[in-house]
């Protein structure tokens, strides 16, 4: 039903960029989708042969997970990579994610990149430039594993590519917008997922998430996951909503717009500001811990001591953790403006002063 609520919504924005860009998008879209509905019938049939040959994933418990959560583009895939470099962690990748949530599939494709690995040398690695200026995408890099819901619909990207369905948008709100049977059930998609991760790279470890889009999912979280702790990254607004704005537009472009429209800027301030309101509630609560971006950038090794101490983790061996090069909100060729998308510094800190009204408390 997800495949083809998408494929629906998909025809009906089709016209939104013009006539012009229809025939970019009319092949492009019946790809997507098309490929999108392979990949489910094959996770489905994933999940089926999970239940006959693995159903002992049933029993593996994902124990206190740590989730990576916050406002996007404050040094969340940063935090996350640097403590996937801890052994005692693990973090779904973006094959995994996209090709292979079952552990069926897993092995399957295990196999398949074996028997093929001699051939890499020979096939140019593939890099989406314009992307890799704003987020590095790479099949074996531990990836947000919110993608796992876009099997069930629950994804917010397509939101995105069909700005005028609702029901992707409401995501954004899930825990005030989202029937609690509705989210107890995807909750539990997505721990059944886990626990299939864990099956297979070892339930002995300690499952690491990183999701700005879990931001308003917390409290459904926190009742699938008790034990769970919860590290919000921050960063000032006006830097916030210019950067989350200019990340997209590598995709927008893709799909033919040349950037954010009013109507996408005004739905990305209320939903940061949602976000944002979400933080400064939680700054007491003892399963969160506030990290602004400020803060990650020069964080030393009593730091990294505080922060194992608030997810409870044994210190990893001497230099499992390296220290990048560069600051985690540095990116060559990333540079934007608020003034780009209509807006203005004024603008944002007044719209955002009731939740975050005293910067300095954050850092």
């Amino acid at each position: 039903m997800a495949w083809l609520t998408l494929g629906v919504q998909l025809a009906r924005t089709l016209p939104d960029a013009g006539w012009r860009h229809a025939l970019w998008r009319l092949p492009l879209f019946t790809l997507a989708w098309l490929v999108l509905g392979l990949l489910a019938v094959s996770h489905g049939l994933g999940f089926v042969l999970d239940d006959w040959l693995f159903r002992g994933y049933r029993k593996v418990l994902v124990r206190a997970p740590v989730f990576i959560v916050g406002v996007p583009r404050s040094g969340t895939t940063y935090l996350q990579r640097r403590l996937a470099e801890d052994p005692a962690f693990t973090s779904l990748t973006l094959w995994e994610c996209l090709l292979a949530p079952s552990i069926s599939e897993r092995y399957f494709w295990s196999f398949v990149g074996r028997l093929f690995s001699p051939l890499k040398r020979f096939v140019p690695r593939w890099r989406w430039a314009a992307m890799d200026r704003v987020h590095t995408l790479g099949w074996q890099e531990p990836e947000e594993d919110f993608l796992l819901l876009l099997w069930r619909g629950a994804c917010f990207l397509p939101a995105l590519v069909c700005p005028r369905a609702e029901g992707y948008w409401r995501l954004a709100f899930f825990d005030q917008a989202v029937a609690k049977d509705e989210r107890r059930a995807l909750t539990a998609y997505y721990y059944a997922c886990l626990q299939r991760h864990l099956y297979f790279h070892g339930r002995h470890k300690r499952l690491l998430s990183k999701n700005p889009s879990f931001t308003p999912w917390v409290d459904s979280l926190r009742e699938r996951f008790p034990g769970a702790r919860f590290i919000a990254c921050a960063r000032r607004p006006e830097e916030a909503i210019a950067s989350q704005l200019s990340a997209l537009r590598p995709v927008l472009a893709l799909l033919g717009r040349r950037a954010a429209d009013r109507e996408l800027s005004e739905r990305m301030l209320t939903i940061l500001h949602g976000y944002y309101g979400r933080l400064r509630r939680w700054r007491r609560d003892s399963d969160v811990l506030s990290l602004p971006l400020p803060q990650l950038a020069r964080m030393q090794e009593t730091d990294w001591q505080r922060l194992y101490a608030f997810m409870e983790q044994p210190l990893p061996p001497a230099g499992a953790l390296t220290l990048y090069p560069r600051r985690p909100d540095a990116r060559p060729g990333h540079r934007y403006s608020l003034e780009e998308y209509g807006l203005s510094r004024a603008r944002v800190r007044h719209f955002f002063a009731d939740v975050w009204p005293d910067a300095e408390a954050w850092v």
